[in-house]
């Protein structure tokens, strides 16, 4: 049995009686089959969703168009252009929302999370030559409430949010639904895209449905040679385009970070089973103590217990830290609505 550490059970409670006693915007079933098609494939067509579905084309793009006009859902397209880190901000309480807005605004943040146990952010950043050493160094301990930075690399994935399908849609349909298959890796060395490159992926991290032939205006060449460029994007892993959404709007309120130290032989297996796990939306091993980090969402506290304690990736854990991620400020690339 691994030792817990790191979870504060009375602030656990008050945050379980917040999150059943907040205004539900849970989302109904083919919501929730719409929603899990634009996160295996976000540039799916409403056709071709509503034919794997097995809906009405008429259905599924009336609730697909509502769902991304009421900002429930946002598909936006993740670059990806080398190395990742993991960089935890400790914070004074009272300062960090606005140290929060502030790191959100980093365009090579993919996600931003406020958690407890102590008050923290984390996020991952993409690491441009440079980049890591004046973020820590400089640019994070000039921030106003910043008590301590600490930062390990990430060396390999077990699951990334590109391949978390937590919706109800069965594995042939997202067979279907997939017009690549998940890169098995991501690019181990930085990447450099040209001028035409840069700018399509612009366009579609602000919107990842924007269509081919808008594209191919915006940059001077013909839908077939977009394609070809997109389709090389897509295949080497510098580009993904998928829905992001709150976890909690499709029936999984509790979040959290968990951090696992096992022995070093144990790691990649130990990791392999995390990254198996259906409430894990992320796994990857860090330089570090703690040498795996996941992310997980479930429907409940007892649930979260449950994964903790009796998954059979905790069997071989020695160690286990845990906080509960009380806001999102950025996923997927994507800055999040203020949730009030």
């Amino acid at each position: 049995m691994p030792r817990i550490a790191g979870v504060d059970m009375s602030l656990c409670g008050i945050i379980g009686w917040m999150v059943m006693n907040a205004p539900s915007r849970e989302l109904d079933g083919l919501d929730r089959r719409i929603v899990a098609a634009l996160q295996v494939n976000g540039r799916a067509s409403w056709r071709r969703i509503a034919e794997v579905l097995g809906e009405s084309f008429s259905t599924v793009t009336r609730r697909g168009m509502a769902l991304l006009e009421s900002g429930t859902v946002r598909v936006a397209g993740l670059v990806t252009l080398g190395p990742t880190h993991l960089v935890e901000v400790q914070c004074e309480p009272a300062k960090l929302a606005g140290i929060a807005e502030e790191l959100a605004k980093d365009p090579d943040a993919n996600f931003l999370y406020a958690l407890t146990s102590p008050t923290r952010l984390l996020f991952e950043v993409q690491a441009r030559p440079g980049r890591l050493s004046s973020l820590v160094l400089e640019e994070l301990p000039a921030l106003d409430g910043v008590t301590q930075v600490n930062a390990w690399p990430l060396l390999e994935y077990f699951r990334t949010v590109a391949e978390w399908h937590p919706g109800p849609v069965t594995a042939e349909e997202t067979a279907a639904l997939q017009d690549f298959p998940v890169p098995v890796t991501r690019p181990s060395a930085s990447a450099i895209l040209d001028d035409v490159d840069t700018r399509l992926v612009q366009l579609l991290v602000e919107d990842g449905r924007v269509p081919v032939a808008e594209l191919g205006e915006a940059v001077g060449l013909s839908a077939p040679a977009v394609r070809r460029r997109l389709n090389t994007l897509f295949e080497n892993g510098n580009l993904s385009v998928r829905a992001i959404v709150e976890p909690a709007d499709i029936g999984l309120p509790i979040e959290a970070v968990i951090w696992v130290r096992t022995a070093p032989a144990d790691v990649a297996d130990v990791g392999r089973l995390l990254g198996g796990e259906p409430a894990v939306r992320y796994a990857a091993m860090a330089l570090g103590e703690f040498q795996l980090m996941a992310n997980v969402t479930l429907p409940s506290l007892n649930e979260l217990r449950a994964f903790l304690l009796e998954s059979p990736w905790a069997e071989r854990a020695l160690a286990v830290r845990s906080s509960l991620v009380v806001r999102a400020y950025k996923r997927g690339g994507v800055r999040m609505p203020d949730p009030s």
